[in-house]
């Protein structure tokens, strides 16, 4: 009987972080990969923010096969006829990088070269299509025919994770707790690229756009960022308002492009790859469930995403070398039980993963629900402000004005608020105007007089 002490199965981001953890602390490792090699599956582009791979990889600037660095970033708010921007622009990340663009086709490949080189077994085009389990213990997977044991199973194989499923740690997961993605990756001239996004070669720009009121979806946002000779222009959608509607979100897609703000970025581009991809909200997973008896899950699996930022990658990594922190314990105590395993909380707990699953399951409750009607409501009210803020700025006809404070709170911070604080603070805020507006009358009324006076 074939038996190791660990078997990863998926050699993505999360999986390979795992495998490179535990092969740098000599422990059997054995890394499954359904592909031929990592990365042959997914042609998707991202962003790589690289804190964590930092912490693995002191020196992964000496061949990693990245895009561009990323030094600007713009947020974008954009509605039907106007978009409004806040970009930021830093050039230190030149020569200490924050973040990268990157193809995950080259970089699984990469990663996942680095967890054999430091000892792992990779084993790729090998597709688990389930557990072997000695009553509620996890004691190796099934590839086809043949089999193989272990010690400990970690699951890293993504939303539709066979480990997950067949271990029994993740239920099904309901269409209001799923986005749906569209990733396009349009070709254009490095140039035409550094001109259109105002960098320079091998600098990027990511944009996070956040639309209201744009193609009858209430939650609707997108991303757009640069590559070498190429730009990332993704859509996301809630999959339970696309149902709803009956609406195809590669349609939206097509309208969305033609928007003037876009249309002006991406004009001319020729598209070199399409995908679709189902993604969970965060907190899909309940922190107790993200272990048993033999087995783990980390990254997408275990639903390990931040729900508001929809920060991916980076959670996958560390979550990946949390579980290798988890197993290391295991290895010592010989002891591979649910007890010995439930150290992997304790372990994300040393890290903000463990309270961003608490958070992020505390969102996907709000993005499930009020966000709905709330999200695009507060939108609109703050571009609102803005315009009304800057009319002011080049108009003297009007008298009227208002606190900028105040009026973000009455439009904006109200819907934040539990219904029993909202009203009283709400009267407060208006009650707190009255002196400003007696001010205000007094200075008419001695205007007035001195008006008076001068005839």
């Amino acid at each position: 009987m074939d038996k190791v002490t660990c078997i990863v199965v998926g050699a993505g981001p999360a999986g390979s972080a795992c495998a490179l953890s535990l092969a740098q602390k000599g422990i059997e490792t054995v890394l499954f990969e359904r592909g031929r090699v990592p990365g042959e599956k997914n042609v998707s582009s991202f962003v790589l923010y690289a804190h964590e791979l930092k912490r693995l990889i002191p020196d992964f600037r000496k061949d990693l096969p990245f895009e561009r660095i990323v030094v600007r970033t713009d947020q974008v708010q954009l509605a039907p006829d106007d978009a409004k921007m806040l970009t930021s622009y830093n050039s230190r990340w030149v020569d200490a990088p924050l973040a990268f663009t990157a193809f995950r086709r080259k970089f699984d490949g990469w990663f996942a070269k680095k967890a054999v080189e430091a000892g792992a077994q990779l084993m790729g085009g090998m597709k688990v299509s389930d557990l072997i389990k000695d009553g509620d213990r996890v004691i190796g997977v099934r590839v086809g025919e043949e089999e193989l044991y272990a010690d400990v199973v970690v699951g890293a194989d993504g939303f539709h994770s066979i480990v997950g499923e067949k271990s029994g740690l993740v239920k099904a997961w309901d269409p209001e707790r799923c986005l749906l993605a569209v990733k396009e990756v349009l070709d254009l001239p490095p140039d035409v690229i550094n001109q259109r996004f105002q960098v320079a070669d091998g600098l990027a720009c990511e944009q996070g756009i956040y639309c209201y009121h744009m193609n009858d979806l209430d939650v609707f946002s997108a991303t757009l960022y640069t590559n070498k000779d190429s730009v990332s222009l993704a859509v996301f959608a809630r999959l339970d308002e696309l149902k709803e509607k009956d609406i195809q979100l590669h349609e939206q897609l097509e309208i969305l492009k033609t928007h003037p703000y876009l249309d002006h970025l991406i004009r001319g581009a020729k598209l070199r790859e399409y995908q679709a991809h189902l993604l969970p909200d965060g907190g899909r997973v309940a922190p107790e469930h993200l272990f048993g008896n033999g087995v783990l899950l980390c990254g997408e699996a275990g639903g390990i995403t931040a729900t508001e930022t929809g920060m991916g990658i980076p959670t996958c990594l560390l979550s990946g070398m949390m579980a290798a922190e988890t197993i290391g314990d295991a290895v010592k105590k010989k002891d591979y039980s649910k007890r010995t395993l439930k150290n992997y909380l304790k372990y994300l707990d040393t890290t903000a993963l463990f309270d961003m699953i608490h958070k992020s399951r505390k969102e996907s409750d709000y993005y499930a629900s009020a966000a709905r009607s709330e999200g695009p409501r507060e939108m609109v009210a703050a571009a609102d402000i803005y315009n009304q803020y800057w009319e002011k700025d080049v108009t003297y006809l009007s008298k009227s004005s208002f606190s900028l404070l105040v009026e973000l709170y009455l439009r904006i911070g109200q819907f934040r608020l539990p219904g029993l604080l909202r009203w009283p603070l709400t009267a407060l805020v208006k009650l707190s105007r009255l002196p400003t507006k007696l001010t205000e009358a007094i200075k008419r009324k001695s205007r007035q007089r001195y008006y008076e006076w001068k005839k």
